[in-house]
């Protein structure tokens, strides 16, 4: 065997080394999710989004009240986890109904980091974990989220002039001020504090309450450097 195929070899084992690492990671992320879904976020979705996700003996205690207190209807309420396992049926055929609800899921514990409002390749990469990764593509991902939207558990799939797929998990209910900062940010895309200001005529007190409203609820993208200085973004926009 030439020194050449043996160097290749190796390189090969290396890059798979290197890619199991990744998917256990990206698993015991994923598993570390359901753990840290607390009583708290439970009552935010039920009190916010009117869906409540009981996974455990513990939470599904605080589920009847919280179904009463906002009207909730049975089919909102997701008692059962999905799992990799429950998607991925025998002879690699996929359960395109389960891996949405596993989507759903996974989604609804990354809320606050999200918004609620995913890209269609980030929805792949939440769940292209475990046993699914290899067994499943973005278009499988895609067809398991139209039979939500059909269903009406999500609420919508837009796609951008960009040709980005965006995925909207739950309805938006914003402020009157949010509103126009929004209606604002579709036309310009990227907005300051000074754009908010000048465009409203607002003061600055009550336009950086807006964009840190639609920041804390995942609509808005804050960032800052030292050329283009404190700016807000809207991904879903």
């Amino acid at each position: 065997m030439g020194i050449r195929k043996i160097e290749d070899e190796i390189d090969l084992k290396e890059a798979m080394k290197k890619k199991a690492a990744e998917l256990k990671m990206k698993d015991m992320q994923a598993k570390a999710s359901v753990e840290k879904f607390t009583k708290d976020k439970l009552r935010e979705l039920a009190k916010k989004h009117g869906v409540l996700l009981a996974l455990t003996p513990e939470l599904r205690k605080e589920v009847k009240e919280l179904q009463n207190k906002y009207n909730i209807p049975s089919s909102k309420i997701i008692t059962d986890q999905i799992t990799e396992h429950d998607v991925l049926r025998k002879f690699s055929k996929i359960d395109h109904q389960k891996l949405g609800m596993l989507a759903y899921q996974r989604v609804l514990m990354s809320k606050e980091e999200t918004g609620g409002i995913i890209p269609l390749s980030e929805v792949f990469e939440l769940v292209n974990t475990g046993i699914l990764n290899g067994n499943i593509e973005v278009k499988d991902v895609e067809k398991s989220l139209r039979l939500l939207k059909k269903t009406k558990v999500i609420e919508d799939i837009n796609q951008l002039d960009s040709g980005a797929t965006i995925i909207r998990f739950f309805p938006i209910e914003y402020t009157s001020d949010e509103a126009k900062v929004v209606d604002l940010a579709k036309k310009k895309g990227v907005l300051t504090l000074e754009d908010v200001c000048a465009s409203l005529e607002w003061s600055q007190d009550r336009a950086l309450r807006a964009l840190e409203s639609l920041e804390k609820s995942g609509i808005a993208k804050f960032r800052e450097n030292i050329l283009t200085g404190k700016q807000w973004y809207f991904p879903s926009l």
